[in-house]
């Protein structure tokens, strides 16, 4: 009896470790950019790559003198290597869609208490159900509380930013960045490859460049052109 006892005990005990949820990963040592609530600028990347995309992501200083350009400039695919990865800009456009951000991400070390928050742009209303159009947009946890927005609930926040700007004409100000990262899923660099028509599908185009405005810094409703 005693040794089905231990062995019950056991295999109990090897079914709570399996069940424990893992820890994110502790970040690296970060001599870029500042630390937000104890994630460093650089995340969790280990790549210079990845590292260097986080620094950029994870930019607080506000974008104070932005040069206007268009949704069309971002999107279109002879402009992928036009805009460099520092430059202060303003661009108007419809708010197709607003998204929850990738989880778990290198930039916010992983975290559940530190998510983007992805929008996703078009020219003018006739885009919106075309995802090979959409220029995106985000705000990061750095300038979530800036915004007014309480992240203590994220999928609360993202619910109230999409009843605010979700079909509204929005001027976003920020900093443009160029994600690498989704070369494999932008039109503009990779023109061959289906458009995608449905939630979490693979292999096909959601966006229309790998350029982004990331982060946004301030943004304001306007009238429709």
């Amino acid at each position: 009896m005693l040794i089905v006892s231990l062995s019950l005990a056991s295999v109990g005990a090897q079914k709570k470790h399996q069940n424990k949820k893992a820890s994110p990963p502790t970040p690296p040592a970060c001599s870029q950019g500042t630390a937000y609530r104890d994630c460093p600028a650089c995340g969790t990347a280990t790549s210079q790559k990845g590292i260097d995309l986080d620094v950029l992501k994870n930019r607080d200083n506000k974008a104070t003198a932005p040069d206007t350009i268009t949704v069309a400039d971002l999107a279109r695919g002879s402009n992928d290597s036009a805009f460099p990865a520092n430059k202060q800009v303003s661009v108007t456009g419809y708010v197709a869609t607003v998204v929850s951000g990738g989880m778990p991400e290198n930039c916010n070390c992983g975290r559940n208490d530190l998510r983007d928050i992805h929008i996703n742009i078009v020219t003018n209303p006739s885009e919106a159900n075309d995802q090979s159009k959409y220029v995106v947009v985000e705000f990061t946890p750095r300038w979530e509380k800036n915004f007014g927005l309480d992240d203590s609930n994220y999928q609360k926040m993202l619910a109230a930013v999409r009843k605010d700007i979700q079909g509204k004409w929005i001027k976003f100000d920020g900093w443009t960045l160029y994600d690498s990262f989704h070369e494999n899923a932008s039109k503009s660099t990779n023109p061959n490859q289906k458009t995608c028509t449905v939630p979490n599908e693979k292999k096909c185009n959601w966006r229309a460049t790998p350029w982004e405005v990331h982060p946004v810094t301030a943004y304001t409703k306007v009238s429709a052109p």
